[in-house]
């Protein structure tokens, strides 16, 4: 699993969309249940953003959001009571038009949307994927368990955590893997329903699924094609267009822990890792034990890592390499140039390169490095 800005950005997609005219979207609906001795109020916020979009106050359980939209775009509503407590989160598409909800307190995110078409598609390939969604929501919450218990335990190698979310991990894969193929289909079979973007945008969190995206692109309508938020489609996959299997890795010098300039080209004539982690990424310090096994199997073979750190804190970055074993260069992105020239949103990420620079293997996580490398060595 990886790190995003929210716990479940690797599974759904976030919307970008490019600026266009805005038009009046009115959401309105029941909050029922709700104490009496509450005074809370429910707040609007765009997904992926920290400040709320909108508040509103219950009226004898009703509320009401007018305002303008480029949408679509994914939202969410939650309840705040007065004390600062916030209630379960609803995930939906916010879009110009009427949206009503109808909701009961402790169970926002269990809301009847109506009204909205899209909303109405989107809950439609939920349900469809039931299953895959409830296997993978029981995981991500044992897996937010284990993190913590991993942070407690200060990272350590010996943690029980370790192996209690490298075990996660593996069958999150498996369900993460099918909600891809799920999302594939969909868009194979809805060539003209703008839902099929957002499956796409949301397949995209994976650079390596770029070629994979790129095809379905091409099989969408013109409209769909031509609309703001397929333009935008457009535009992340040309952003990606020189990182795809084939291409040579931009060139980089960054500092490693002694403060030495280290380039990307130094290691031409060897198969590297580029490694993008963070000291305090749980998923990181975990992958950190088979980034480990990787090399200590392969070195020998001219196999190298080179660790991108993305860390501000110089200190907490020296204290990880030294805990963790990493034997291998590794150097500091604290200004994310580097992390922005290979579009990184988030980690751990990876890119395999051969000898020449090209790159030959994406997200290579778990096992999936060890038997890359097996076979080339």
């Amino acid at each position: 699993m990886r790190v995003t800005l929210l716990a479940f950005a690797f599974l759904y997609s976030i919307c970008f969309v490019k600026a266009q005219e805005k038009a009046t979207y009115h959401l309105q609906g029941t909050l029922a249940g709700v104490p009496k001795n509450q005074q809370g109020k429910l707040f609007l916020q765009r997904f992926g953003s920290d400040l709320p979009l909108d508040s509103a106050r219950l009226e004898q359980g009703h509320f009401r959001f007018t305002g303008t939209s480029e949408g679509p775009e994914i939202a969410n509503l939650f309840y705040m009571d007065a004390a600062g407590e916030r209630s379960e989160t609803l995930d939906f598409y916010l879009h110009p038009g009427k949206i009503n909800i109808r909701a009961r307190f402790g169970q926002l995110n269990q809301a009847e949307i109506a009204g909205s078409a899209l909303n109405t598609e989107a809950r439609s390939f939920d349900k469809a994927n039931e299953i895959i969604l409830d296997s993978i929501n029981t995981l991500m919450a044992a897996y937010f368990e284990a993190e913590n218990a991993f942070a407690q335990d200060s990272f350590r190698m010996d943690s029980p955590a370790r192996t209690t979310i490298n075990t996660i991990d593996a069958n999150l894969n498996k369900w993460s893997a099918a909600l891809q193929t799920a999302q594939v289909y969909y868009v194979q079979q809805h060539t003209d329903h703008v839902l099929s973007l957002f499956k796409l945008q949301a397949l995209l969190k994976d650079s390596s699924n770029q070629q994979l995206v790129s095809e379905l692109f091409d099989k969408l309508t013109p409209a769909l094609q031509d609309s703001p938020l397929g333009q935008e489609v457009q535009e992340q996959l040309a952003n990606l267009k020189n990182l795809k299997i084939g291409d040579i890795a931009p060139a980089f010098a960054l500092a490693d822990t002694t403060g030495h300039q280290v380039k990307l080209s130094d290691f031409r004539g060897k198969y590297v890792l580029v490694d993008f982690w963070a000291s305090w990424c749980v998923p990181c310090r975990v992958e950190n034990e088979h980034v480990a096994k990787a090399y200590d199997a392969f070195k020998a073979n001219g196999f190298e890592v080179l660790g991108v750190s993305t860390d501000f804190a110089l200190s907490s970055w020296k204290k990880a390499v030294s805990d963790d074993g990493m034997t291998w260069t590794n150097v500091v992105d604290p200004d994310g140039q580097v992390s922005a020239a290979y579009h990184i949103k988030s980690i751990p990420s990876n890119y395999l390169l051969d000898p020449t620079g090209k790159i030959i293997g994406i997200n290579l996580r778990g096992d999936a490095l060890y038997e890359t490398l097996k076979n080339i060595f």
